[in-house]
């Protein structure tokens, strides 16, 4: 890949973005906003063009998808309802008001006919679109649906839970198909992988399980290392997917074996709300708590597969030499000229951007009105003015600093702040007296050096966490 290679701008918004979803058939976005609203854009190297606005809930809308041929765009509310919009005509095809008990968190495309939503009792209906009614529900499990997956194959729907469970579902039966046990942990996210072998969920603790497909009572296998939780996994191939964690990165791992390969993008230590692929294996698309949906550059890895299908080995390390030559990018990259609300000089956009830092950062209290302001707004009148039509575009290239040197200084298998754990730190020599107390050493100052580097994320993140404590409270 061209080191110069360009992507399309980010899109900017004045509220924030909850969830992001590309058309399976163009280069098509759409963006949903805590407000209710709902965004299309079409976007390129040259520029990004609106093609929809509409507020389409009454309170935000946390979930949206497309239908398989990128025709209707699904969306779901914390009102209780979910409809489904035709893209270019810009109407309305479905409604169903208080389609559950309880806020709606999470909406699917499962095929043709039906469709799939979660809510945060942990209920999942499915939905027959050609009778507009409901088909079936199931009710196994006891909090939030947070992730599902569909494998066409064997029809089945896979869910995962903030109860800790992962659920299998045959759409053509009223039963469950299987039930795993409790993980002791939530599950955030989930892929299909290996060719439908293989079940990958990410979790709290920064783990990812891999459940082995018709063995579904316990995981089959772990893969630690992340520092913080994997909010939500994008399926690249087979074998490597891409990971959004709360720590702000995007991570591309492989599996079977398991390593880092590197890092496709940063969203400067902001949650990772959700990441997908477009449909030309091109771009990556992710949205975070900064109102902005950013694009990434994930082509060369398929560039590479394609280009020598012979040379595993050879192949693997290429695509990880580009994988972290474009980690050390994000990291280095400068800012670039924008152009928001007609500012186009650079230091004007700075002078803006330092005012911004300077009013969220005042205290903490200002912080929690605005977003109770917020949830106000939700609650009450649903068709209350919100100027958010606003979505300017941002260059692509973000300000942040690769995993690479995040870890500079702390490579020692002592030390945990690098979120890799040991990898590649195990030693089978037997070093002399000398030998011993000089390694002996360095171990001390680089776990003194670990600890400090830790102590201060962990301000970090307590800050970042004040700071949007209020925006979970409005989802």
């Amino acid at each position: 890949m061209d080191d110069g290679v360009a992507r399309p701008k980010s899109l900017k918004f004045k509220e924030p973005v909850i969830d992001v979803a590309l058309s399976p058939a163009a280069n098509l976005v759409a963006s949903s906003l805590i407000t209710g609203h709902v965004f299309v854009h079409r976007f390129s190297v040259d520029g990004n063009e609106r093609l929809l606005r509409q507020k389409v809930h009454k309170k935000s809308c946390r979930s949206v998808c497309f239908s398989q041929d990128g025709s209707l765009l699904y969306t779901a509310s914390k009102d209780r309802s979910w409809q489904a919009m035709d893209i270019e005509a810009g109407l309305q095809k479905l409604n169903f008001d208080a389609a559950h008990d309880k806020p709606i968190n999470l909406i699917r495309h499962v095929n043709e006919q039906t469709v799939a939503t979660g809510d945060d009792a942990g209920v999942v209906r499915l939905w027959d679109v050609r009778s507009n009614k409901p088909a079936f529900a199931y009710n196994e499990h006891v909090d939030y649906v947070s992730d599902m997956a569909y494998n066409a194959d064997r029809r089945h729907l896979l869910a995962t839970s903030g109860d800790g469970c992962l659920s299998v579902y045959d759409v053509r039966k009223a039963k469950p198909y299987r039930v795993s046990d409790n993980q002791d942990d939530e599950l955030l996210s989930i892929a299909i992988m290996r060719g439908g072998k293989k079940v990958v969920v990410g979790e709290t603790d920064g783990v990812l399980g891999i459940f082995t497909y018709d063995q579904f009572g316990d995981i089959s296998d772990r893969f630690p290392g992340h520092p913080q939780s994997i909010d939500t996994i994008c399926k690249l191939t087979e074998d490597m997917c891409v990971t959004g964690s709360s720590d702000g990165l995007l991570r591309i791992v492989q599996l079977f074996p398991h390593k880092l390969v590197g890092v496709a993008g940063d969203h400067d230590s902001l949650p990772v709300e959700k990441v997908v692929l477009s449909y030309d294996q091109q771009w990556l698309a992710s949205c975070s708590h900064d109102h902005t949906v950013h694009f990434w550059d994930i082509g060369y890895i398929f560039d590479e597969d394609d280009d020598d299908d012979d040379d595993d080995e050879a192949n693997d390390e290429d695509v990880q030499a580009a994988a972290i030559r474009i980690s050390k990018e994000i990291g280095s990259a400068a800012n670039s000229d924008v152009d928001i609300d007609g500012v186009s000089e650079i230091g004007e956009l700075q002078v803006k951007s330092e005012a911004s830092d300077q009013d969220s950062d005042s205290d903490d209290g200002s912080s929690s009105g605005s977003d109770e302001r917020e949830g106000g707004k939700e609650e009450g009148d649903g068709d209350a003015s919100v100027d958010v039509d606003v979505d300017v575009e941002v260059d692509g290239t973000a300000d942040g600093h690769s995993e690479t040197s995040k870890n500079k200084g702390a490579d020692n298998g002592d030390s945990d702040d690098d979120g890799w754990g040991s990898w590649g730190d195990s030693d089978d020599e037997k070093p002399g007296k000398d030998a011993r107390k000089a390694k002996k050493a360095e171990k001390k100052q680089a776990k003194r050096q670990a600890q400090t580097e830790l102590a201060s994320s962990n301000a970090k993140i307590h800050k970042r966490k004040q700071n949007n404590a209020s925006f979970f409270a409005d989802l």
